[in-house]
């Protein structure tokens, strides 16, 4: 499958995760929550081309754990926002909608070291590459942007391969 497909069904994810995460509140968590959900049930999808049912033990392992971290985060900023402009929250709740790439990335392409989004690379959740599997591997793109030196470092360093247990 193409870049631009992934690109396509993430974008979507992330519009309605921005849509739905504007403040800190009880349904923000449920937010964070149901996108990171979202986004790996998209992401086996396209990997496998059959939606899943449920998620196996390592799956729902790593989506608890992705889950857990943005609450981690969550809550720091919960307590912090009610010092901070309106604008600033509003940029913030915005970073938990774009942390939703790491985990579909994790998904979609399970056994690599990072993900675009993942919060691994200087840039954070701010990332704006993408990753795109051709028959040499998986590449990580530099889409148009400023980037990290890691990104810039990870793009050089491909193709990967998908490490399994």
């Amino acid at each position: 499958m193409g870049a631009c497909r992934v690109s396509t069904v993430l974008d979507k994810l992330i519009a309605r995760a921005s849509g739905e995460m504007k403040a800190p509140s009880r349904d923000m968590r449920k937010a964070i929550a149901t996108a990171h959900s979202a986004a790996t049930y998209a992401a086996i999808k396209e990997r496998t081309g059959i939606m899943p049912k449920g998620l196996s033990r390592a799956e729902r392992n790593d989506l608890k754990a992705r889950v857990a971290e943005q609450f981690k985060y969550y809550d720091k900023f919960a307590a912090q926002a009610g010092d901070m402009s309106d604008a600033a929250v509003a940029a913030r709740a915005g970073m938990y909608a774009s942390a939703v790439k790491g985990t579909y990335y994790g998904a979609r392409y399970p056994g690599l070291n990072q993900y675009p989004g993942d919060g691994s690379t200087a840039c954070k959740v701010n990332c704006k590459c993408s990753l795109d599997e051709r028959e040499d591997g998986i590449h990580w793109i530099l889409n148009p942007a400023e980037h990290c030196d890691d990104c810039q470092a990870m793009a050089a360093g491909g193709p990967y391969e998908r490490r399994t247990a």
